[in-house]
């Protein structure tokens, strides 16, 4: 398949004409759940907020960073953004079952939840991705509306490599498989960062708070 016919894509036919179910399998539900969160922080304003999401090495596993670092792809951030110590890029990886981000107290919250301990636990990235960017959101909110049918995204997992669009994986029984990939995001536009007042903790001058 030519890299030019990736800018199309399959849209599932059963998402015209019913609504979604809800993912069976809880290991999934629970991805699902996550980029459901990223889809809520979006709406609150933090559209530079963007998802690398790949499975490697067993796990699916989700980045969240400001999409000033993203790529070229748009979707991974770039490598020598991943240094351990690097406060703007948050990591889970679903081994951790429902410990998102290694909370001990995630278990049991739903995607709202997560959403506000994201903005309160991780300021830096909050400040950061606190900007306008409807391309991206609205990119974002197409594809997770096609997750809601059985489905997450990947970059790249141990046996399939990068090849031009985010992969999808079919990951529920119901419906066929009809969704092979998603384009990738529009390059990040850099728009006007947010003032909301009176000003939060987290939109701070400073981390000594934190």
């Amino acid at each position: 398949m030519h890299q030019n016919t990736r800018t199309t894509y399959t849209v599932p036919a059963r998402a015209f004409i019913e609504e979604p179910k809800p993912f069976v399998d809880e290991y999934w539900r629970r991805a699902l759940r996550l980029l459901r969160m990223v889809g809520i922080l979006h709406g609150k304003g933090f559209q530079g907020l963007r998802v690398f999401p790949y499975e490697y090495p067993l796990a699916y596993r989700i980045y969240l960073f400001p999409g000033e670092y993203a790529d070229q792809s748009g979707v991974r951030c770039r490598p020598e953004f991943e240094a351990a110590d690097n406060r703007l890029l948050a990591r889970h990886t679903c081994a951790n079952g429902s410990k998102y981000f290694e909370w001990e107290d995630a278990p049991g919250m739903s995607a709202h939840q997560l959403a506000l301990k994201f903005i309160e636990r991780f300021p830096e990235i909050a400040r950061a991705a606190f900007r306008l960017d409807y391309a991206y959101a609205g990119w974002y909110a197409t594809l997770l509306a096609v997750c809601e049918y059985g489905y997450v995204p990947y970059l790249f997992s141990e046996f399939e490599p990068e090849y031009g669009a985010l992969r999808m994986r079919k990951v529920t029984d119901s419906g066929t498989h009809e969704m092979e990939w998603f384009p990738f995001p529009p390059a990040a536009n850099y728009g006007s960062y947010l003032t909301p007042q009176p000003a939060p903790r987290w939109l701070a001058d400073n981390d000594e708070n934190f």
